[in-house]
């Protein structure tokens, strides 16, 4: 059986807990919460991006008996993220048929809730990707990410690019990047092409933290861009350019005001850089300013299908015929009339009986 969350849950919840699989990296790196927390807030009446937690409880079943799912919504946006599951595949209880049950059942609740897709960013380890690819998660991007540890605060670098905060004017040129520097697949499972317009990630930002964009201009146009998330636990930086140039000049000038944003906030946690697979060389550029490979991950989505209503016009009602059932009457094909020889008078003659003499027609009859 498969529920929402109640309070009476609370023990499972702490128990599992512990044994969760994290499907939302950047959650767990930027603002953890205990799974506890996390499920007390689905009692409240939260804002538009709260978090659900679904517990599943069955008797009878060895492999499948515990398990509880989470996910948060997307503020303003028809999409979610699996923010944990448990048990986690790799724990003593762990087991892929509780999660493909735990995700088929929350795929209905999607459904009915309108919500376009849900996205999931798992450890690049078959098993994880295999049980969420049969309950119709595809990956779309591949990412390693890359961590500087500050224990003692940053260096300084020169900057020599012209790097402002972003503003409202910069919309167009910051989609025309997005456009051009993000394959067109990941543009698809980013919902860009979708037919309800939304806002690309380049302009928003609805992860955990508070974020910081800055824009890099070259004779007027808008060739780079850089997200810095503050968290408690941690600063997420997101880099927006062309990673096919050969020049990495923009890209070195976006890390370094990035950096130098940091420094000046004093920030001693763990700086993350997450680099997908079309992103080119940006790992190795990484290197030079200390940041070291953290984990590799993959990034999946699972559209739901909609139920869609249209008007439809009705067909004319059928006619009935009351007419009684036709019989077909037996049809004989006539045949050519009978012809008799008949000598009067000396003459032959063939004449039919209907015309003989009736002296005749008796000696014959």
């Amino acid at each position: 059986m498969i529920r929402p969350f109640q309070f009476g849950d609370v023990v499972l919840i702490q128990r599992l807990g512990r044994q969760a699989a994290t499907l939302n990296l950047v959650q767990a790196l930027l603002q953890p919460q205990s799974a506890v927390w996390a499920s007390l807030t689905t009692l409240l009446p939260w804002n538009d991006a709260k978090i659900a937690t679904h517990v599943l409880r069955q008797h009878g079943h060895g492999l499948v008996a515990l398990g509880f799912l989470q996910v948060q919504k997307r503020a303003g946006r028809p999409e979610l993220e699996i923010m944990r599951l448990a048990p986690g595949l790799e724990t003593p209880l762990g087991h892929p048929a509780i999660w493909e049950k735990l995700l088929a059942y929350h795929n209905a609740i999607a459904a009915q809730q309108a919500i376009a897709r849900i996205y999931a960013d798992a450890p690049d380890q078959p098993l994880p990707v295999h049980t969420l690819g049969h309950v119709g998660f595809r990956p779309y991007a591949r990412e390693t990410v890359w961590r500087l540890n500050v224990p003692h605060g940053l260096e300084s670098y020169q900057i020599t690019a012209e790097i402002r905060g972003q503003n409202k004017s910069d919309e167009w040129a910051l989609q025309e990047l997005y456009r051009r520097t993000v394959p067109e697949t990941v543009q698809l499972a980013e919902g860009m092409l979708a037919d309800q317009p939304l806002k690309p990630p380049i302009l928003e930002w609805w992860g955990p933290g508070a974020v910081t964009p800055l824009v890099v201009e070259r004779r007027g146009d808008v060739v780079g861009a850089v997200q810095i998330v503050q968290g408690r636990r941690g600063i997420w930086l997101q880099l927006w350019a062309d990673f096919t140039d050969p020049s990495p000049y923009i890209v070195h000038q976006l890390v370094r005001a990035a950096l130098a944003t940091i420094r000046g906030r004093a920030a001693t946690v763990p700086i993350y850089v997450g680099v997908c697979d079309y992103q080119g060389g940006l790992g190795a550029l990484l290197g030079d300013y200390g940041f070291a490979p953290f984990t590799d991950r993959v990034k999946l989505v699972r559209p739901v299908m909609q139920w869609v209503r249209e008007a439809a016009f009705a067909g004319a009602p059928a006619v009935e015929h009351s007419a009684g059932q036709v019989v077909t009457a037996p049809y004989t094909v006539p045949s050519p009339p009978l012809q008799l020889r008949v000598t009067l008078s000396g003459r032959a003659r063939c004449m039919t009986p209907g015309k003989l003499p009736r002296t005749l027609v008796k000696e014959i009859g």
